[in-house]
């Protein structure tokens, strides 16, 4: 297995090492013996994110679901559950929405034509500091986006960015989707990222970002791997089975300095892990589709089946589903999730 670490040019800047290695308590663990809403919540919204996405998130059986301890996060075709008269010419809602909008409705575009799912922990459980560990199977298929993030609870800076977004694992399903130079961008890459900045067009995630090339021949999506978040007041590492592919120390001046903001430092009364000086909640979650397959990827043997900047990106993704759907073989275009495990030091 060849790992590739792509680290900051700004962490030359960075405080001390992660080093320190404390007796741990084990805070949360779900093994996925049964789906227990006692400690997840399902988001139903036809909201697409900042992204653009194409799916509806919904609490369905169908596309979450639990069997022989694993947990599954699958992506569904709504055509196959309500129609292609209702995806071209209809509108959908769920009962139970908890975040707007909850219709989706056609017009010059469809309505969301994935069904997918998106659990947290928000209001049942969060955490500052400690070890995040999940053990986790990625999904193969096109346009898939698999994501294990986290959120702060109560935004205690702000509105997003402003108090902060921790990205533990970020992939895509496609099996020949590269960047510029080459290197594959489908499930043999992972990505990690802290968001944080003063407003949304001012996220200076660029400067905690870290990649993680497995090699040409290496995939993501055949076995289960432990993907981990440590995070403590000196800062981030994240590993994968163990072995560390990138970390954010604690910045010397903050964040704010980190980011090179001007003006009146938001996070003054923090301290220099500010964002990241609060719980946050974990999130998993399947979308599909949009920016987050940007122009600078390219497909093959396909192209991106849709323009990001054509207002029907969504209508132009599923008129061409013969080119991707094909790519989408029953649950190994789920997220698999083994378990879930947070220790605090």
């Amino acid at each position: 297995m060849a790992i590739t670490t792509v680290l900051l040019a700004a962490l030359a800047l960075a405080a001390p090492a992660l080093a320190d290695k404390k007796a741990e308590k084990l805070v949360f663990a779900d093994e996925f013996d049964t789906l227990d809403e006692g400690k997840w919540v399902h988001q139903i919204s036809a909201w697409r994110g900042g992204n653009q996405e194409f799916q509806f998130y919904r609490n369905d059986r169908k596309n979450s679901y639990v069997r022989d301890g694993i947990l599954y996060i699958r992506p569904t075709l709504t055509a196959d559950e309500f129609g292609e008269d209702l995806v071209q010419h209809g509108n959908l809602t769920y009962p139970g929405c908890n975040m707007e909008p909850c219709v989706s409705q056609s017009g010059e575009e469809i309505v969301l034509p994935i069904q997918s799912a998106r659990l947290s922990t928000s209001g049942k459980f969060s955490f500052k500091y400690g070890r995040c560990d999940i053990r986790a199977r990625l999904p193969r298929g096109d346009w898939i986006w698999p994501a294990m993030w986290l959120m702060p609870q109560k935004d205690k800076y702000g509105g997003w960015p402003r108090s902060g977004e921790i990205d533990l694992m970020e992939s895509r399903g496609n099996a020949n989707l590269k960047d510029s130079k080459g290197r594959y961008r489908g499930f043999q890459t992972t990505s990690s990222t802290l968001h944080f900045g003063p407003a949304w067009n001012r996220n200076r995630y660029d400067k905690a970002h870290v990649d993680n090339f497995m090699g040409d021949n290496e995939t993501l999506a055949n076995d289960f791997h432990v993907y981990s978040l440590e995070w403590s007041e000196k800062g981030f590492r994240f590993l994968l089975d163990g072995k560390q592919y990138g970390e954010v120390p604690r910045p010397k001046g903050g964040f704010w300095k980190l980011g090179e903001f001007e003006g009146d430092n938001i996070w003054k009364d923090g301290n220099d892990m500010a964002p990241f000086d609060q719980e946050f909640y974990i999130i998993l979650n399947v979308a599909v589709g949009g920016t987050f397959f940007s122009d600078d990827l390219q497909n093959s043997p396909y192209p991106r089946p849709y323009t990001l900047s054509s207002g029907r990106g969504m209508r132009q993704f599923w008129e061409k589903k013969d080119l991707w759907y094909p790519t989408w073989h029953g649950e190994k275009a789920a997220l698999q999730v083994d378990y879930v495990r947070v220790y605090e030091h």
